[in-house]
């Protein structure tokens, strides 16, 4: 009796150790708006019922997400579909349409402050991750506090030279520096010095006067920003929209390296005629595609494989040329992913955004658009660069300035760079370039115009 007892006690305490055993190997299971991250798997898991829309703002890199989904979640074919959603705007609609919007939208990074609202905080395993690779200061300067955005690409323009126009020239482009430029224009003083030596003996290139130099821009004053950060100048530097910096020293430097520019004539007319301020309008696609000068800035955007490819000629990128010693940066944003905050499936979401930052996921939007990764260097998701004009691209854009996204203190809802955009720069900008002002002159009025502006603008 002793022995039955002893075995019946056995017998229970196994059943007990199964039964405790099997409760904490319960499967992970998702629902009411949890996020679950399977650790063996290295996934989220899916909702059952999940149907996700990803917003982007290309067909064919939106296909190419859709097909990378289903190859990589052979269960779930079919849970993924795109929109072309554009970019632009796109934190906004998610705002105004709230769950109506994509699931997973590409948005431009200056847009998610003021609809933080609206956008899903991001799982801790996604941050983690992404401390590891995503590209400073774009990362921590879009999200306020909680990550909900992570830069993925850069939005902006690249120093380019026309590497065959040039040595047709006769200015050589192989022996380079320690940043990848040619020693020959590694300085905006040679520039120079080739634009003067070019107004006696206006050199002639596929049978077409060489009127151009660098087209460059000052009615534009987006791309034309690089010229006056010559003297290093930052816009708003001091993180203060009350002070963009018109009064530094610096600023003044940049409006005389367009005076300098303007002396050169890096831009003059068929008749050898400095090219007037108000014509220096946006001229880097005829650079690009119709070979009107030899040194230019390219945008993300614009195809640059497609150019060479019918104009049988090299582009090559590197880092802008300096001036007395200091190095000139163009404006550059970034576009990346968040997470719509008003998602049904906030789990599977998750699991879409982690699979569009993996090395496959970029390496689908390399493929499949125009764009350059936003990444630190050397970093684990790097993708390939079949194209070597991305990877040199990518090496410019460590030296460009990010677009500052600060607002007006009172009114919030008004982007300190409205008033970059919106005080008549371009105006000050032509009257230096055609004589019409000192650079001190148009400095002082820049000044004034910009306290104006700022005293109007932020009630």
């Amino acid at each position: 009796m002793k022995h039955k007892n002893v075995l019946t006690a056995v017998i229970l305490l196994v059943i007990g150790v199964v039964m405790v055993a099997t409760s904490c190997a319960k499967p992970l299971t998702v629902g009411d708006g949890q996020i679950v991250w399977n650790k063996k798997a290295k996934q989220y898991l899916l909702e059952p019922e999940a149907k996700l829309r990803v917003g982007v703002d290309n067909d064919q890199w939106g296909a190419a997400i859709v097909a990378l989904w289903d190859a990589t979640h052979p269960d779930a074919v079919g849970m993924v579909e795109y929109v072309n959603f554009g970019s632009a705007g796109g934190a906004d609609q998610i705002t105004t349409l709230q769950g109506e919007a994509p699931d997973v939208v590409l948005l431009i990074d200056g847009e998610v402050s003021r609809n933080d609202q609206s956008l899903l905080a991001l799982d801790k395993v996604i941050t983690d991750a992404a401390a590891n690779f995503a590209q400073e200061p774009f990362y921590s300067g879009a999200n306020s506090g909680t990550p909900k955005f992570i830069p993925v690409a850069y939005d902006g323009m690249a120093f380019a030279w026309n590497s065959d126009m040039l040595e047709a020239l006769g200015i050589d482009t192989k022996t380079r520096n320690d940043d990848g430029l040619p020693v020959a224009f590694d300085t905006w003083e040679e520039i120079f010095a080739i634009a003067r030596s070019w107004q006696a003996n206006r050199p002639v290139y596929k049978d077409k006067s060489v009127n151009i130099v660098y087209p460059m821009s000052l009615d534009e004053v987006w791309s034309g920003f690089s010229s006056l950060t010559a003297a290093g100048w930052r816009l708003f530097s001091e993180g203060d929209a009350a002070n963009p910096g018109f009064d530094k020293t610096e600023f003044a430097g940049g409006l005389e390296f367009i005076k300098a520019a303007s002396d050169a004539k890096i831009s003059v007319e068929a008749n050898g005629i400095l090219t007037p301020g108000a014509s220096m309008t946006w001229r880097w696609d005829d650079a690009l595609n119709l070979e009107t000068a030899p040194f230019f800035l390219v945008g993300t955007w614009m195809d640059v494989k497609g150019a060479e490819t019918k104009g049988g000629y090299d582009v090559e990128f590197g880092p802008m040329p300096t001036w007395k010693g200091n190095r000139l940066s163009p404006l550059v944003k970034t576009k990346g992913w968040a997470i719509n905050g008003f998602t049904a499936y906030p789990s599977a979401a998750h699991e879409l955004f982690r699979m569009l930052f993996d090395t496959a996921g970029l390496q689908s939007m390399v493929d499949n658009s125009s764009y350059i990764p936003a990444l630190k260097p050397k970093s684990p998701n790097t993708p390939n660069y079949a194209d070597p004009n991305k990877a040199q691209m990518s090496s410019a854009f460590a030296f460009n300035y990010p677009e500052p996204t600060i607002v007006l203190p009172v009114n919030t809802a008004k982007k300190a760079m409205d008033g970059y955009y919106g005080i008549g720069l371009n105006l000050e900008l032509r009257a230096v370039w055609d004589g019409a002002k000192t650079p001190a002159q148009a400095q002082a009025d820049l000044v004034r115009l910009y306290n104006e502006w700022f005293a109007t603008n932020n009630q």
